[in-house]
C-alpha cells in the first residue's frame, strides 16, 4: 500500500494551511477571534482528514478477488506491431479506479503501459495495448501488475494477477505469408527476381504433349509420333527431390547493423525466402550453424518445412566468437555425405582466403557450393561519397584497398568453381533466390 496523489494534495494543502496560521500568530492576524476560528477549522480539517485516511485504508476490498486473462497471439514477427488484450473483471459492488501494466522485458516495446481504467460496480473490461519485439527468441511475460485505488481514493494497493505467459518472436515472415498463396512463378515475380529461361530443357521428364509452335525440333518423340501419326512433345521441368543445406556463419561478422536489422537478421530472411522457394519447388531444405549455438537441421520437404526452419532459427543469434569455416565444412561433410547445394551465409574478408577456399575446396569434392556475402552498405557510401579534405581522402583510400581486396578474394572463389552472391543485406534475399533459380533452370541439376 501507498499514498495516492490525493492523499498528497490534501496534505500540502492542509500543510499550506498550518504555515498561513505561524505567519498570523506572528502578530499578522488583525484579528484574535479571527485566528482562533483559522486554528480550529484547521484542527477540523486535520481530524476529519486523518480519520478518512484510516477508514479508507480499514476498507480495502479483497483484491485477490479480482481476475485478468491475458491473449496473446501465438506467433509474432520482429519488428511488427501485434495486439495484447487484457480482460479484467471487478467483482465488487462498488466502482473501482485502477493503473495496469506489465511486466515485460526490454525486447518488446510497449509505448502505451500503464493504462488507467475505471470500472463500474460488477463491470467487465477487455483492453488492448500495441506491442513490438525488438529481438527474436522467447519472450516472457510475467504476471499482470495492478496499482488499485481505495473508495476515496487516498490508497494504492499493488497486487498481481494473471498467469505469466511466453510468446515465440520469429523472423519477420510476413513476406513469406503474403508469397504462400501465390503460383510459383507469381511468387518469385513479387519478390522482385526473374526467372531465367532454360538453357536446355531441365532434366526431368514431365509427360509427353501435343507438338505447339515453338518447341524445339529434338523436343520431339519420334516414336510416340509414329505411333499416334503426329507430332508428339516432351515436356521436362526442372529437377526435383534435390537438397540444400544453409551452412550459416554465427559468428561476430554479422552483428552489424545498418538500419533497425542486424546483418544477421538479414541473412535469417534471406535464408527463409530462399528456403521457402525451394520446397515449394519441390527441393528439402536444411540448415547447419556455427561460430555459436551449433544447430543441426537435416533436410526436410514438403509446405510444413518452412514451419520446421522457423521453429529451428527463430532464437537462433549471432556470437563474439570468431568463424573457421574449415571445422564447419568439416562437421558439414560429416553429417551429410549426399549431394546437395550447399549455400554459405557469411561476410568473408581477405583474412579468410586461406580458410575459406581450403573449406571451398573440401565442399566442393561432394557438394555444389554458394557463398552469399552481405556487404556493409557503409564501403559503396563511402565510395561515392565527395572527398573534400586529407581526412575524406585517407577514409577513400583505405575504404577502396579493402574492396580491392575483397574483389580479388571473390574472384579467386569463382575460379574455385563457386557460385558467389555478394550483395547488401536489404537485397540479398533478392540474390540469392535468383541464384538458386538460374542454378535450377539453367540445365535443372544441381
Amino acid at each position: 500500500m501507498r499514498p495516492a496523489r490525493l492523499l498528497l494534495q490534501w496534505l500540502a494543502a492542509w500543510s499550506f494551511l498550518a504555515f498561513v496560521l505561524v505567519f498570523l500568530r506572528n502578530g499578522l492576524a488583525p484579528d484574535a477571534v479571527l485566528l482562533l476560528q483559522i486554528e480550529a477549522l484547521w484542527w477540523g480539517l486535520g481530524a476529519g482528514f486523518g480519520l478518512s485516511m484510516i477508514l479508507d485504508a480499514l476498507r480495502r476490498p479483497q483484491l485477490k478477488a479480482i481476475t485478468v486473462h491475458r491473449i496473446l497471439p501465438h506467433n509474432v514477427a520482429l519488428g511488427v506491431e501485434n495486439k495484447a488484450c487484457l480482460n479484467i473483471a471487478n467483482p465488487f459492488d462498488h466502482p473501482l479506479q485502477m493503473d495496469v501494466t506489465e511486466h515485460v522485458p526490454e525486447t518488446l516495446v510497449v509505448p502505451t503501459l500503464p493504462l488507467n481504467i475505471q470500472f463500474g460496480p460488477g463491470e467487465c473490461k477487455s483492453v488492448q495495448y500495441p506491442m513490438t519485439p525488438v529481438r527474436r527468441g522467447r519472450i516472457r511475460f510475467g504476471r499482470t501488475a495492478l496499482r488499485v485505488n481505495s473508495r476515496l481514493r487516498f490508497w494504492q494497493w499493488l497486487i498481481e494477477a494473471g498467469h505469466e505467459s511466453e510468446i515465440r518472436v520469429y523472423p519477420n515472415f510476413s513476406a513469406i505469408a503474403r508469397l504462400a498463396p501465390l503460383g510459383f512463378e507469381r511468387r518469385v515475380a513479387q519478390m522482385g527476381a526473374h526467372l531465367m529461361p532454360r538453357r536446355d530443357e531441365g532434366l526431368a521428364f514431365h509427360q509427353l504433349r501435343e507438338f505447339r509452335e515453338g518447341d524445339a525440333l529434338r523436343q520431339i518423340d519420334w516414336k510416340a509420333s509414329a505411333r499416334y501419326a503426329k507430332a508428339i512433345s516432351r515436356e521436362y521441368q526442372d529437377e526435383r527431390d534435390q537438397e540444400m543445406i544453409f551452412l550459416l556463419d554465427c559468428g561476430r561478422r554479422l552483428r552489424n547493423k545498418d538500419d533497425t536489422l542486424s546483418h544477421f537478421d538479414h541473412a535469417l530472411n534471406a535464408l527463409l525466402l530462399t528456403a521457402c522457394i525451394a520446397l515449394r519447388h519441390g527441393d528439402a531444405a536444411g540448415m547447419m550453424s556455427f561460430a555459436g549455438a551449433p544447430r543441426w537441421l537435416s533436410p526436410v520437404k514438403g509446405h510444413g518445412g518452412i514451419n520446421v526452419l522457423l521453429k529451428q532459427l527463430y532464437d537462433l543469434h549471432s556470437s563474439t566468437e570468431n568463424s573457421d569455416f574449415l571445422q564447419a565444412a568439416q562437421q558439414l561433410m560429416q553429417r551429410r555425405r549426399k549431394r546437395a547445394l550447399i549455400i554459405l551465409i557469411s561476410n568473408v574478408r581477405e583474412e579468410d582466403r586461406e580458410d575459406l577456399i581450403s573449406a571451398v575446396r573440401l565442399l566442393k569434392k561432394q557438394h555444389q557450393v554458394v557463398i552469399a556475402s552481405l556487404r556493409e552498405h557503409f564501403l559503396d557510401a563511402c565510395l561515392r561519397k565527395k572527398v573534400c579534405d586529407f581526412d575524406d581522402a585517407l577514409r577513400y583510400s583505405g575504404t577502396a584497398a579493402f574492396v580491392a581486396q575483397r574483389t580479388k578474394l571473390l574472384k579467386k572463389l569463382r575460379g574455385e568453381g563457386v557460385v558467389i552472391v555478394d550483395a547488401e543485406p536489404q537485397a540479398l534475399h533478392m540474390h540469392l533466390v535468383q541464384a538458386y533459380l538460374r542454378m535450377k533452370r539453367g540445365g535443372g541439376a544441381i
